[in-house]
């Protein structure tokens, strides 16, 4: 699937609703990871495990350099600084979200080594080899072309450098009616379907290691963040007026259907070649 939004539309987007992902979302601009199905814990508390699972997966150390392509606000970025001790530069389209995820850094004590700037995925502002590791981190949905995005990561890289990948899958395609829905919503630019992937990244010219279908372990995500919006409807009412939270209130329960039925979600490790 691709809807054909530009990175312009995107950064937009972003500016724009960077305060309802904060109010309604909290800290990560992604999804949650519930492997217990017996777990009905928080949101936030799903969201650390699966950063911390990606964390894992790009096993960097001290001093080594990493790639967040498409940054978000920067909580993951900061979280994997100080787990590691490595350096990050995060990239995103979104001015408003460089200015929050620096000044979070700055508050963690982090300047130097967790830098964020605005920057095309697209067409990265780094020389080639420049990176021991990279991570897309529920970022590659909103790339117009994501397989340029990957011969872009795989040639920041260095010889092998390892790419962590979180993103949400296609299990069927969507209907005309679900797509005007979905894409305006969440600027859901392209999906893939989660056997293709090796197919793309050995054709970035990447290594595919790990495919891992998390589909059953996210599903609580949309309901979690819908109880999240109506707790905090006045937060969301002072900010964005109060047209906006009805407007979401009915619209977040269209999304959750099209999630359950029509997305799945997996995460992907590749390696840059070492020869």
């Amino acid at each position: 699937m691709e809807a054909g939004l530009s990175a312009h539309d995107v950064g937009i987007y972003y500016d724009q609703m960077s305060p309802f992902f904060e109010i309604a979302w909290g800290d990560g601009i992604h999804v949650g990871y519930w492997p217990d199905p017996s777990d009905d814990g928080p949101l936030e508390a799903a969201q650390e495990r699966l950063t911390d699972w990606m964390i894992e997966a790009i096993g960097v150390g001290p001093g080594q350099r990493v790639l967040d392509v498409g940054c978000g606000v920067g909580h993951p970025a900061i979280r994997l600084a100080k787990a590691t001790g490595c350096d990050v530069l995060g990239i995103t389209i979104s001015q408003a979200q460089v200015e929050l995820a620096t000044r979070r850094a700055a508050s963690e004590g982090l300047e130097g080594r967790v830098s964020f700037v605005r920057a095309d995925a697209m067409e990265i502002p780094s020389e080639e080899g420049s990176f021991d590791a990279a991570w897309a981190f529920e970022s590659l949905l909103h790339m117009p072309d994501r397989a340029r995005v990957l011969g872009e990561i795989a040639r920041v890289l260095r010889p092998g450098g390892t790419l962590a990948i979180a993103d949400a899958t296609e299990l069927a395609p969507l209907s005309e009616e679900q797509r005007a829905i979905i894409v305006p919503a969440l600027q859901l630019n392209s999906l893939t379907t989660l056997e293709r992937y090796p197919g793309l990244l050995r054709e970035a010219g990447l290594e595919p290691l790990r495919v891992v279908d998390i589909s059953a372990s996210m599903r609580k995500t949309t309901a979690k963040v819908e109880e999240r919006m109506h707790a905090r409807a006045e937060a969301l009412a002072a900010h964005y007026g109060p047209d906006f939270v009805a407007l979401m209130k009915g619209l977040w329960p269209q999304l959750g259907a099209i999630y359950e039925s029509h997305l799945g979600y997996g995460l992907v490790t590749a390696r840059k070649p070492a020869g």
